[in-house]
């Protein structure tokens, strides 16, 4: 009998240790800190030949990409007024401070779902290539840590 009574008192000491671990364990992970860079709101504008250019995606590429841990893209669609506001995590909520080299090309959908042919609006101007590639467009960008606004990308044929 005496037996089975350190047995049991055995049982229970071990299992309070392994809830004592849990629940450390739960501590630290629940305490750790989170992976998402601190961003700020970040605004700005593209014309193109001096006009608003609406459906552009505009990409920000860190400069320096070290705290970029999931390799985040922040970026932004141009309005009808090539008004943009830049997202990296959430809706709007900006981009994480520092150097950027810009990306502005205009994604569209494909023709129909699983196509392989994009559509073409015939009114829509053709935007040069080389503003899709941040390391070739020439533009760049600077984000402080407080709200900013972007001057106007002027884009040209």
């Amino acid at each position: 009998m005496r037996g089975d009574t350190m047995r049991g008192e055995t049982m229970r000491a071990s299992t309070m240790r392994c809830c004592w671990v849990l629940l450390l364990f739960v501590c630290a992970v629940g305490c750790g800190e989170t992976i998402n860079q601190k961003t700020y709101p970040v605004t700005g504008e593209v014309r193109f030949d001096g006009k608003p250019f609406k459906g552009l995606t505009v990409v920000l590429r860190p400069v320096d990409k070290t705290n970029f841990k999931r390799q985040e893209i922040p970026q932004g669609t141009t309005d009808e007024n090539g008004k943009f506001s830049i997202h990296t995590y959430s809706s709007n909520d900006g981009a994480p401070a520092g150097e950027y080299k810009v990306g502005i090309a205009l994604m569209q959908p494909m023709d129909e779902e699983g196509g392989d042919q994009v559509k073409r609006d015939s009114n829509q101007p053709i935007l040069p290539q080389k503003y899709a590639d941040p390391e070739t467009s020439g533009l760049k960008a600077t984000v402080e840590k407080k709200s900013t606004s972007l001057p106007a990308f002027e884009l040209v044929k």
